[in-house]
């Protein structure tokens, strides 16, 4: 155990408590916010070539980044200057420079992302998710399993700092493989995609965690509840990403956005008048810069403040990602766009036996529906609920219906609803 890391976590947990046990009002924990962030503008921000013409500058004087821009010129955005190719080649050879820990995302939108993090920034992550999702971690030890298909150094600084025992449970070698050795591990916490925490939900493994939480994946509400009557617990969520940590459930279970270390700034969805892209600034980041940067994912917000009294902006439902809007031309060639949380909810209303599906627009004007075989006489209503969807929104794309067993990947991301590359423009 490193006594440094284990100072760094304890210094971050302190501090991100008291940040949100601080922020009483929103006008409060924006004041926290504005103050941070005008600090961090005028300096780590602009420690980068990318930003270094805008030290000081009002937020809103910034441009809005994103991953094409960060990946062409990745070591403008980092205070290293590691290149995208040195990057990679420490990444496939498993080092990294000095003091610092690179990695990548999963690549489910088929281009992965970068991040290269200091051992200070490691601990910071650690200590402000501890701080939110296991606040009583000094008072009690944790048996904590993250299951996703890649690990990354950011999960070992868990065990590095000794307060908890973390076991990375890796989902690429398939699904059920690691039933028996979550049993043997007995974890109090687990951190899955929703698509396994069903599937344990699902089984007959004697299991009973007292924490559970939802992450890297998409919840959809037929899941939550699966899960949820399991166990008999809030599922709670935890909204990351390879760009940071932006969210994490409160007791209540509403999702919320940590805003005492990141500024949200948002986009409307096109298609839709309460769905939004999150442009995110993580300014508790300052090896890679991360400024104004427009996020892949679409939210749904809640209007109203959380009953747990938090201020923090809740989110209802993160619903998909903005590469899975569907786009089809109408009669006068127009092209309408169909958000997924739509396109979900026509399926599963289509018929209460349906659990499982896959809609896929394969070309510019073509869909394909899939269910699983046990539910494939809900084939015709749930095909039927597409077309009158699609009629009401003035399109006519041709869907193709079929059955299959409907296996979940186990190395890359459910998604129930997307579009194939190409298929728009096909």
């Amino acid at each position: 155990m490193s006594l440094r890391t284990t100072a760094l976590t304890l210094h971050a947990f302190w501090c991100a408590r008291q940040r949100r046990n601080r922020a009483k009002t929103r006008a409060r924990l924006l004041r926290t916010q504005q103050r941070l962030l005008k600090q961090f503008l005028s300096g780590a921000a602009a420690d980068v070539p990318a930003f270094a013409a805008l030290r000081g500058e009002p937020l809103s004087a910034w441009p809005i980044m994103d991953k094409a821009a960060l990946m062409s010129r990745y070591a403008d955005y980092n205070r290293l200057g590691l290149t995208a190719d040195e990057a990679w080649a420490h990444l496939n050879a498993g080092t990294a420079p000095e003091g610092y820990t690179v990695g990548a995302s999963t690549g489910t939108s088929g281009n992965r992302g970068l991040y290269v993090v200091s051992e200070a920034e490691r601990c910071r992550w650690l200590g402000v998710m501890l701080a939110w999702a296991l606040p009583d971690v000094l008072s009690s030890r944790h048996r904590v399993a993250v299951i996703l298909p890649i690990n990354t150094r950011l999960y070992e600084t868990a065990n590095e700092s000794g307060r908890l025992a973390l076991q990375f449970f890796d989902l690429s070698k398939g699904i059920e493989a690691q039933f028996g050795p979550l049993s043997a591990f007995r974890p109090t916490v687990i951190v899955a995609p929703p698509k396994f925490l069903t599937a344990l939900a699902q089984s007959d493994l004697n299991i009973s965690p007292a924490r559970m939480f939802s992450s890297a994946e998409v919840l959809d509400t037929r899941d939550r509840q699966v899960i949820e009557q399991r166990f008999g617990l809030t599922l709670g969520e935890i909204y990351m990403a390879t760009e940071g940590l932006f969210g994490v459930s409160c007791p209540r279970g509403t999702l919320h956005l940590i805003e005492d270390h990141v500024a949200f700034e948002f986009e409307p969805v096109d298609g839709s008048h309460t769905l939004v892209t999150p442009i995110v600034t993580d300014f508790s980041r300052t090896t890679q810069i991360m400024v104004r940067y427009r996020m892949n994912d679409i939210l749904e917000l809640h209007e109203t403040p959380c009953p747990c009294g938090l201020p923090h902006t809740g989110v209802k439902q993160v619903h998909g990602r903005c590469d899975d809007v569907f786009r089809f031309p109408d009669p006068a060639g127009r092209l309408v766009s169909i958000t997924p949380d739509v396109i979900r909810n026509a399926i599963v209303t289509a018929d209460p036996g349906i659990a499982d599906f896959r809609v896929i627009q394969t070309g510019p004007n073509s869909v394909q529906l899939e269910l699983q075989t046990c539910t494939a006489d809900a084939l015709r209503s749930a095909a039927q609920s597409l077309e009158l969807l699609f009629e009401g929104c003035g399109v006519h794309p041709g869907i193709d219906v079929k059955s299959s067993e409907l296996l979940s990947p186990t190395d890359r991301k459910l998604r129930r609803v997307m579009v194939l590359p190409g298929a728009r423009n096909a």
